[in-house]
C-alpha cells in the first residue's frame, strides 16, 4: 500500500501534488481548474472549450531525427479571433513508440491550455516513421504528421592503430626473464615494447621474440622492488618503431611484479562494525594477499569469499564464535588475522572489527511532517552502519548523514486520500548486513486549507471577488453555497497563502422579503453565502460561514398587483311600478398597485389614459392616476378606476399607460373594459 503511495508521488507533487487528482486525463470539455500561461500550459484549463473553434497545427520540425523532439503548436481561434485564455486543448498520439515529453510520465494524451490562442506540446519517437498528433477543442479535431528519421552515420574506416587486448601471464617475479604474451591487433614490425612503472621510475625495454599481427611474445625485464612487495607496470607497444608512420598503444596496470615471499599487510577494514549474530560481509584492504589465505576474527576462522593482492572479502562469524571458549555473547572489538598459506607469513590488525548489538531506534525528532515531504529529522539509536536506508510510514526517505548512534535524513512526499494524516513505523536498515530496527511511528500531516479573507465582502452577481486561502495545495474548487464559481486568476502570495479571483455566479438564489401593501410581491434582499474551498489533490476543504454577502442586481423593477383590471359589469334594473324608468347598479371601483420590487429606485415618469371610454360620464370609465414620482424598494403607487353604467345596454374601453426607468419593463399597458347589461 505504501509503495503504491510512493509511485503516485512522482506523477505529480506535484504535484501534488496532482495531480493528481487526475487532471491529466480530464476531458477538454470539463471546466478545468488552472488558467493557462504564455504558450499554453497545465494539465487543465480555466475556461470551457468553445464549440466550432478553428485549429491550425504547425510543427517546429516536420522531419526530426529519432530520439529528438518537435514542438507542435496549436493556434485556436473562434470567429477569426484567439479563443479566451485558459481554453483546454487535448493533444493525443497513438503512434507506436511516440510520446509527449512535457511530463516525466511520457504520456500519449496531454491537456494544455491556451494563452493568446496558442497551446504547445513536444513530441518524440524512439523509432523512425510518421507520428500523427491530434489536437481537440470540444467538437473540433485537427491532426498533423511529423516524420521521424534515423540518423545516418557514415562508415568509419578501419583503424591501423595497435591495440592490446590481453597480457598473459599478468604477474611475475622481479627477476624478470619470463615470457609474456601480448595479444591485440595491428601489430607490425619493427616493434618496441616498454614496461613502465611510472612514478618517476625509468621504463625498461622488453626483448621481443615473436611479432605477429595479433601477438607479440617478449621477455620481461627485471625490476628492483626495494622494500615494496609489489610493482605494477604499464605496457606500451610501439609498431613501425622509428618510422614516420610509428604508432603506439598502452595498457595501464598490465603486469604486476610480486615478491617471491609475500608478507601480508592490513591497512583498513570496511565496515568496521557488525551485529553480534555475524553474517556481515567485510572487506580487508591491504597488500601482499595471495590465495590461499586464512582469516581469523578472534579465535574463529571465517569464510573467505574472494582474494586479490589488495583485498580479501570475508563473512564475519557470530560474535560468540570469536571467544576462545566459543560461547556467550561477545560485543566490542576483536583482532583480525590474515595468513598467507604459501609464504607462511601473517599479520594481525588489533581490535579491527567491533561487534555491536543489533540496530535499535530509540527516538526520532521530529516524528512528523507535511505530506509534501522536505522535513529534516534525526534518528537516535545504536548499531547503525553506513550505508543505511530509512523508511517513514513505508516511504523511503533521503539519508544525508550516518553515525553508529545517529541518522539525519529528509522525508519524501506521499500521495494523500481523504484529507487524512498517514501514520506508519520508522524502519532503519543496515544495507551491508540487512540488520534492521523498527522505531516509533512517523506521521505525515496533511495541511488543512483555511479561508483567510474574501475581498470585497459584498458583491453583486457577475462581478469579481478575491478569496485568500492558506495551505491551498493542489487543484482548487470553490463554491458559493452549493453553486460552483469560475476561477479566473490564481496568485501565490509567497507567505503560504494563495489568492483566487472568482466570478460571483448570476444563478445564485437570493432571499426575498414581502412588500407591505403589495400583496404577493417580494423584493430580493442581500444574501450571505458560505464560501467553500476544496483541494482536489487532498480532498481537504474549509468553509467560511456567510463569507460573501451577495447583493441584488442594482436595477429597478416595475411590478403590478394585481397584474390587470378585471372587466367591469353594471346591472340594469327594470322599473317596478309605479316607476317607469330603469335604474342601474354600478360595480365597485378597482385598484391596481404599482410596486418597485427591485433594488434601485424606480422612476414613474408618467401614467396616462387614452381612449373614448375614459371619463366620468355615463357609460365611461373614470381613472385616478398617480403623479410622476420615484419609488424606492417596496414603495407603491395606486391606480384606481370605476365604471359608470347606463340604463341601456352599452360598453366602454380605456387604456392606461405606465412609463418608467425599468430596463426590462419600462412601459406597462392596462386595458380597462366595462359593460352595462
Amino acid at each position: 500500500m505504501k509503495q503504491t503511495k510512493q509511485r503516485f508521488i512522482f506523477l505529480a507533487l506535484t504535484a501534488l501534488l496532482a495531480l493528481f487528482a487526475g487532471c491529466k486525463g480530464e476531458s477538454p470539455t470539463a471546466p478545468p481548474p488552472v488558467t493557462g500561461t504564455s504558450g499554453g500550459t497545465g494539465n487543465g484549463a480555466g475556461t470551457p472549450p468553445p464549440v466550432g473553434a478553428t485549429i491550425v497545427l504547425t510543427a517546429s520540425n516536420s522531419t526530426p531525427f529519432t530520439a529528438s523532439t518537435s514542438t507542435i503548436t496549436a493556434t485556436v481561434t473562434l470567429n477569426n479571433a484567439p479563443v479566451v485564455n485558459g481554453t483546454a486543448v487535448e493533444f493525443a498520439t497513438t503512434s507506436a513508440n511516440a510520446n509527449f515529453t512535457d511530463t516525466s510520465d511520457n504520456p500519449t494524451t496531454l491537456i494544455r491550455t491556451t494563452a493568446a490562442g496558442i497551446a504547445k506540446v513536444t513530441v518524440t519517437s524512439s523509432t523512425a516513421g510518421p507520428v500523427i498528433v491530434t489536437a481537440t477543442v470540444n467538437n473540433v479535431t485537427k491532426s498533423i504528421t511529423v516524420t521521424f528519421q534515423d540518423v545516418v552515420v557514415p562508415p568509419v574506416p578501419p583503424s591501423t592503430a595497435p591495440t592490446i587486448t590481453a597480457v598473459t601471464p599478468s604477474t611475475g617475479l622481479p627477476t624478470g626473464n619470463q615470457t609474456v604474451v601480448i595479444t591485440g591487433t595491428n601489430f607490425r614490425a619493427p616493434v618496441r615494447v616498454l614496461f613502465d612503472p611510472g612514478s618517476g621510475l625509468a621504463a625498461k625495454d622488453a626483448f621481443a621474440t615473436l611479432v605477429a599481427p595479433t601477438q607479440i611474445n617478449v621477455i620481461s625485464p627485471a625490476f628492483d622492488l626495494g622494500v615494496s612487495q609489489q610493482l605494477v607496470v604499464s605496457i606500451t607497444v610501439i609498431v613501425e618503431a622509428g618510422a614516420p608512420t610509428e604508432q603506439r598503444t598502452t595498457k595501464a596496470s598490465a603486469f604486476t611484479y610480486t615478491a617471491p615471499v609475500l608478507t601480508p599487510v592490513v591497512r583498513a577494514i570496511s565496515p568496521t562494525t557488525g551485529p553480534i549474530d555475524g553474517g556481515t560481509r567485510v572487506a580487508i584492504i591491504g597488500d601482499a594477499f595471495e590465495a590461499p589465505v586464512q582469516v581469523f576474527f578472534g579465535s574463529a576462522q571465517v569464510t573467505v569469499l574472494s582474494v586479490t593482492f589488495h583485498e580479501i572479502d570475508v563473512t564475519s562469524p557470530a560474535g560468540r564464535d570469536t571467544s576462545p571458549n566459543g560461547s556467550g555473547a561477545v560485543t566490542g572489538p576483536v583482532d583480525v588475522k590474515v595468513v598467507d598459506v604459501n609464504s607462511g607469513k601473517s599479520t594481525v590488525a588489533l581490535g579491527a572489527f567491533r561487534y555491536v548489538n543489533k540496530a535499535q531506534v530509540t527516538a526520532i525528532a521530529p516524528n512528523q511532517g507535511p505530506f509534501t515531504g522536505g522535513t529534516r529529522f534525526t534518528i537516535d539509536g545504536t548499531g547503525f552502519s553506513d550505508p543505511v536506508t530509512v523508511s517513514l510510514d513505508g516511504i523511503a526517505a533521503s539519508v544525508i548523514k550516518v553515525s553508529a548512534t545517529e541518522i539525519i535524513g529528509i522525508s519524501s512526499p506521499i500521495a494523500v486520500t481523504g484529507c487524512a494524516d498517514s501514520t506508519g513505523p520508522i524502519v532503519v536498515t543496515n544495507v551491508d548486513n540487512g540488520d534492521f530496527a523498527n522505531g516509533p511511528n512517523w506521521i505525515y500531516r496533511v495541511l488543512k486549507p483555511a479561508i483567510i479573507s474574501v475581498t470585497p465582502s459584498s458583491a453583486a452577481p457577475n462581478t469579481n471577488v478575491q478569496i485568500r486561502v492558506a495551505n491551498a495545495v493542489g487543484f482548487p474548487r470553490i463554491t458559493l453555497g452549493t453553486v460552483g464559481v469560475n476561477i479566473t486568476g490564481q496568485v501565490d502570495n509567497g507567505d503560504g497563502t494563495t489568492t483566487f479571483t472568482v466570478v460571483v455566479p448570476g444563478s445564485l438564489t437570493l432571499t426575498t422579503t414581502a412588500c407591505a401593501g403589495a400583496s404577493g410581491v417580494s423584493a430580493a434582499q442581500p444574501t450571505a453565502f458560505d464560501v467553500v474551498y476544496l483541494s482536489l489533490a487532498t480532498s481537504c476543504t474549509d468553509t467560511l460561514k456567510n463569507g460573501l454577502l451577495v447583493l441584488p442586481p442594482n436595477t429597478p423593477t416595475l411590478t403590478l398587483t394585481p397584474s390587470s383590471f378585471a372587466p367591469f359589469s353594471a346591472t340594469i334594473v327594470p322599473p317596478v311600478p309605479p316607476a317607469v324608468v330603469p335604474t342601474v347598479t354600478n360595480p365597485p371601483p378597482q385598484t391596481v398597485t404599482i410596486v418597485n420590487s427591485g433594488a434601485a429606485p424606480l422612476i414613474i415618469s408618467s401614467v396616462t389614459t387614452s381612449g373614448a371610454g375614459c371619463g366620468n360620464g355615463p357609460g365611461q370609465i373614470s381613472v385616478n392616476v398617480p403623479p410622476a414620482q420615484t419609488l424606492n424598494t417596496c414603495d407603491t403607487a395606486a391606480i384606481t378606476a370605476a365604471y359608470h353604467g347606463t340604463t341601456v345596454p352599452s360598453s366602454a374601453q380605456c387604456t392606461v399607460t405606465i412609463n418608467s426607468n425599468d430596463p426590462i419593463r419600462g412601459t406597462k399597458t392596462l386595458i380597462l373594459s366595462g359593460t352595462s347589461q
